[in-house]
C-alpha cells in the first residue's frame, strides 16, 4: 500500500493518519459520499482482471464473492482495501497532482485530508473532479478546512500545537463509563462498562503514546 493510504494498511491508523498533517499551517478535509456503495463491482472485476491478472472467470468469482448488489458492501473487511485497489488510478493521480502542488495527501477509507503550508482551491477542485470522473461524489456538509494555529479534528484526533491530542467528547465518554461503573450494581453490566472503559482507555493511550515518537 503507498504510504498515503492509512486504511487499511499495516502499521498505520486513524492516529497516523492525522499525525501525518501535525505541522501543516492548513488542513482542507475531504468526504467521500457513500464511498463503498458507489464502488461499483465492474470496478473490482477490473481490478482483478487487468491488475491482478486473474484469467475472467476467476475474476467474476472474485468480484460475487466481495460485492453484493453490484457494489462493495458497508461492513464488509474486504471492502477498505478494495475500494482502494477498485480506483488504483484515480487515488495515483490524486496523489500525483497533491505531491505536485507541494501538498501532503492522507486517505482513511472514505476520509482524504490534503495539508500544506497552503492548499490551493484549485487543488481541491481537481480531486473533487477527479472523483467525479470515477462515479463518486465528495460530501460537501462534511468538508473542512482549517487555517493557522486553530485546532483541527483529523480523523478523529484532535491536533493543536504540534501535538496530537485526546477530543473533549472521549474525556467526557470515559467519566461517564467511570461514573457508571460507580452506580452499577448488576454484575454482568459492571462487566460490560468496565471492558467499554478500558477500550476508551486504551484509545486515548495510543494517542498519547503517538507523541512520544515525534
Amino acid at each position: 500500500m503507498p504510504s498515503f493510504i492509512h486504511s487499511p494498511a499495516v502499521g498505520r491508523s486513524y492516529i497516523t493518519n492525522a499525525k501525518a498533517h501535525i505541522n501543516s499551517r492548513e488542513v482542507r478535509s475531504l468526504d467521500i459520499k457513500q464511498y463503498f456503495a458507489s464502488s461499483q463491482s465492474w470496478r473490482v472485476y477490473s481490478f482483478f482482471h487487468e491488475v491482478m491478472r486473474c484469467s475472467p472467470d476467476v475474476a467474476d468469482i472474485l468480484t460475487k464473492l466481495s460485492t453484493v448488489n453490484g457494489h462493495l458492501p458497508t461492513g464488509s473487511p474486504l471492502s477498505p482495501i478494495l475500494s482502494y485497489f477498485a480506483h488504483i488510478g484515480m487515488w495515483e493521480a490524486i496523489h500525483e497532482q497533491v505531491r505536485s502542488a507541494g501538498c501532503t495527501l492522507t486517505v482513511y477509507m472514505d476520509d482524504v485530508t490534503i495539508s500544506g503550508s497552503s492548499v490551493p482551491d484549485k487543488l481541491i477542485w481537481q480531486v473533487k473532479r477527479e472523483f467525479l470522473r470515477c462515479g463518486l461524489r465528495d460530501n460537501r456538509e462534511k468538508e473542512k478546512r482549517y487555517v493557522g494555529n486553530k485546532p483541527r479534528k483529523i480523523t478523529g484526533v484532535i491536533v493543536n500545537d504540534g501535538k496530537l491530542k485526546i477530543p473533549n467528547i472521549q474525556h467526557k465518554k470515559m467519566h461517564e463509563r467511570r461514573q457508571a461503573i460507580m452506580r452499577e450494581t448488576e454484575h454482568t453490566e459492571k462487566e460490560h462498562l468496565i471492558q467499554s472503559l478500558k477500550g476508551l482507555e486504551s484509545q486515548a493511550q495510543q494517542i498519547i503514546k503517538a507523541n512520544e515518537s515525534m
